[in-house]
């Protein structure tokens, strides 16, 4: 059986580097701030945990829902670019709207959310059609 998913691998891959960077953050702020695993998360630091926790929350039903699509073989390459690469700036701005000053949280938020039942839609309608 040939699993050939180009696309879930490149937006898996750049959503896992994303994820993985969110997660190294939140580890060199716990040992600078010296703050243990047991202990309560700083006020001042729980947006970047959120940011973090968010990310890792959201990105696999993403990459999960996009990987399904692919394989169907009913979505060609061009869409699952676009689900995939809103999947991932969904993702980017809501970590940078977490992290800075910048109001685009809610914004990454509002494509994560449009995208994902976007994917989540056409895998139940691809379920149901001949």
């Amino acid at each position: 059986m040939d699993l050939h998913v180009p696309v879930t691998l490149l937006y898996g891959g750049l959503t896992g580097l994303l994820v993985t960077l969110l997660g190294f953050n939140v580890s060199l702020l716990r040992l600078t701030k010296r703050i243990g695993y047991s202990q309560p998360v700083p006020p001042e630091l729980q947006r970047t945990f959120r940011a973090h926790g968010n990310a890792a929350e959201w990105v696999p039903l993403g990459v999960v829902l996009l990987l399904m699509l692919e394989l169907s073989g009913r979505v060609t390459r061009l869409p699952l670019h676009l689900l995939g690469g809103t999947l991932f700036l969904a993702r980017a701005l809501h970590a940078v709207g977490m992290l800075t000053r910048w109001r685009v949280s809610a914004v990454g938020a509002t494509l994560n959310y449009l995208v994902l039942v976007v994917m989540a839609v056409l895998a139940v309608w691809f379920r149901f059609l001949p």
